[in-house]
C-alpha cells in the first residue's frame, strides 16, 4: 500500500467541529453565529421600510365649477283634472253592449255603450198617421182659402159697383130727381158692400193662417216620425272628450232613463295642481313661476309647469294662499285627485355646488377634504380638512355659502379613510353623477307641515 499524503490523512479523520487558527469550533457555536447574522440583516431591512412614506388612499377628486343655484320650496299638493264630463243618456232604453272598461283611455267621439231605445213599431206608425192627419188638415185649409178668395172677389165687385153708384145717387138727390129716403137707402147699400168686402178680406187672412198652421203641423209630424224611426234603431253613446273612463254606473241589460249617468270621463292630459302656500311667501308668489312635480315614492321628476293662478285672498284659518299650477301634456302617469310633491322655483343664481358624499361632520360643523396645492416631501398629493358653510340641498349636492370657491379640488369618495394631511391617489370624478338638473333628483327643501316643505338645515 502506498504511503498517504497529509491531506488524505486529514480527510479520513472523523469530523469533530471546525478548527479556527489551529483550534476546533463546535457546530453549536457556528449555528449561533449564523443566526445572529441573519437577525441583524432582518433588523436592518425593517428599519429601512419604516423610514419609507406611507401609501396614499385612492380617492375621487372633483374640481368645483360654477353652477346654477336655485332658491326653492317643496310643497305637497293635489292634482285636479282640467275637464271632467258626466256622460248621460239622452233617451230611455236598455244597455245592449258596453264597449269600454274602467280605467281605459278613450278618444273624443269614441263609443262607450250601445242602447236599445224603449220605442215600439206602433209608436212609429202613430207618428206616420199624424202626418196623414196633418196633410188632410192642410188640404182643408187650402180649400177654405180658395173659397175665401172667391168670396172676396165677388164682394170686391159689388163694392166697386156701389162705390161708382154713390156719386150718381147724390147728384140725382141734388137735382131733386129722388127723395131723401131713396138717397139714404142707396148709401146703406154702399156701406153694406164695403163691409162685405172687408169681411171677405179677413176670411182670406184667416184661411192663409190656417194653411200655414197646417204646414207647420206636417213638419212637426214628420220630425216626430223621423225621431220615432231613429228610436227604433240601437243608439251608441259617445264621449265628447278624450280621457280616462271612470267606474261604470251601468251594467249590460240594465234599463236607464233619459238623463241617467252612464260614466265619468276625466281628461288627464292637462292637470291643475292646487297648492297652499304660506302667506309669508306672498311677496315671492306670482304667476309664471316654474313648478316641478316629483313622485313622492321614487323622487322621480315627472314634469314641469307654471303657476297660472294666485288667489287674491288669504285663508284665515291656515294663513295660506291658494295657488294653481298648470301642467300640459303630462301623459297618463298622473291622475285626478293624486297627491304629489311640487317644488316652486323662486329664484336662480350662479354659485358653487358640492356633492353630499364630500361632506364630513364634526358636531354641528361641516368639513370637506380639499387637495393641497403642494405635494408632500415624498411627492404625494395630500388633503387638508376645511370647514364650510352649506346652504339648501339640491338633489345630491349642497349649495356652498362659504369656505370653497371655483377651482378647488375636493375629495368625494373614501373620506372616512382620510385624515388631515393624508396622502391620496387621486382619481378623476365624473360630474355627471352630481348634476343637479337630473330629472330624477329632487332639489332643495324637504316637506314642511301638511302642505309645505321645510327648508333643509344644511348644517
Amino acid at each position: 500500500m502506498p504511503p498517504q499524503t497529509p491531506s488524505q490523512k486529514l480527510s479520513q479523520q472523523p469530523s469533530q467541529g471546525v478548527r479556527l487558527s489551529g483550534k476546533r469550533l463546535s457546530p453549536f457555536f457556528v449555528g449561533t453565529v449564523l443566526s445572529i447574522s441573519l437577525l441583524s440583516t432582518g433588523c436592518s431591512r425593517t428599519d429601512t421600510s419604516a423610514n419609507a412614506a406611507p401609501p396614499g388612499t385612492p380617492a375621487q377628486v372633483l374640481e368645483l365649477e360654477p353652477d346654477t343655484v336655485r332658491e326653492s320650496t317643496t310643497f305637497v299638493g293635489n292634482l285636479e283634472a282640467v275637464e271632467v264630463v258626466d256622460v248621460r243618456s239622452e233617451i230611455q232604453g236598455r244597455i245592449e253592449t258596453i264597449f269600454v272598461a274602467p280605467g281605459q283611455f278613450v278618444s273624443a267621439g269614441q263609443s262607450l255603450v250601445l242602447l236599445k231605445p224603449d220605442q215600439t213599431v206602433p209608436q212609429y206608425e202613430g207618428a206616420l198617421a199624424g202626418i196623414g192627419v196633418a196633410e188632410t188638415n192642410l188640404d182643408s185649409a187650402r180649400a177654405q182659402l180658395e173659397v175665401a178668395r172667391v168670396q172676396s172677389r165677388s164682394a170686391q165687385s159689388r163694392f166697386e159697383i156701389a162705390t161708382d153708384y154713390e156719386p150718381r145717387l147724390r147728384k140725382l138727390f141734388e137735382e131733386g130727381a129722388i127723395a131723401q129716403l131713396r138717397l139714404d137707402e142707396g148709401l146703406l147699400e154702399v156701406e153694406a158692400a164695403r163691409n162685405e168686402f172687408a169681411a171677405a178680406q179677413e176670411q182670406i187672412v184667416a184661411a192663409e193662417a190656417a194653411v200655414a198652421q197646417a204646414q207647420s203641423t206636417i213638419r212637426q209630424a214628420e220630425a216626430q216620425a223621423d225621431e220615432s224611426f231613429v228610436s227604433l234603431q240601437s243608439k251608441e253613446v259617445v264621449t265628447p272628450i278624450a280621457g280616462v273612463v271612470g267606474d261604470l254606473s251601468v251594467k249590460r241589460g240594465e234599463y236607464i232613463g233619459t238623463g241617467d249617468e252612464i260614466v265619468k270621463v276625466t281628461q288627464t292630459a292637462n292637470l291643475f295642481l292646487n297648492l297652499q302656500v304660506p302667506s309669508n311667501k306672498s311677496s315671492q308668489l306670482k304667476e309664471g313661476l316654474t313648478v316641478q312635480l316629483f313622485d313622492p315614492t321614487t323622487d322621480e321628476q315627472l314634469t314641469t309647469g307654471t303657476v297660472n293662478f294666485v288667489s287674491p285672498t288669504v285663508d284665515t284659518e291656515g294663513q295660506t294662499i291658494l295657488a294653481k299650477a298648470l301642467f300640459n301634456d303630462v301623459g297618463r302617469k298622473l291622475r285626478d285627485g293624486q297627491y304629489v310633491e311640487a317644488r316652486i322655483i323662486w329664484d336662480t343664481d350662479q354659485g358653487v355646488l358640492i356633492p353630499t358624499t364630500a361632506i364630513t361632520r364634526s358636531g354641528s360643523k361641516n368639513f370637506v377634504y380639499v387637495v393641497n396645492e403642494e405635494p408632500n416631501e415624498a411627492g404625494q398629493e395630500t388633503v387638508g380638512l376645511k370647514p364650510v358653510e352649506l346652504g339648501p340641498i339640491q338633489g345630491d349636492r349642497y349649495e356652498v355659502k362659504s369656505g370653497l370657491e371655483e377651482g378647488d379640488r375636493v375629495v368625494v369618495s373614501n373620506i372616512l379613510k382620510l385624515g388631515d394631511g393624508a396622502p391620496i391617489i387621486p382619481e378623476a370624478a365624473s360630474g355627471d353623477s352630481f348634476t343637479e338638473s337630473a330629472p330624477d333628483s329632487p332639489t332643495d327643501d324637504e316637506p314642511e307641515g301638511e302642505s309645505e316643505a321645510e327648508e333643509t338645515d344644511a348644517e
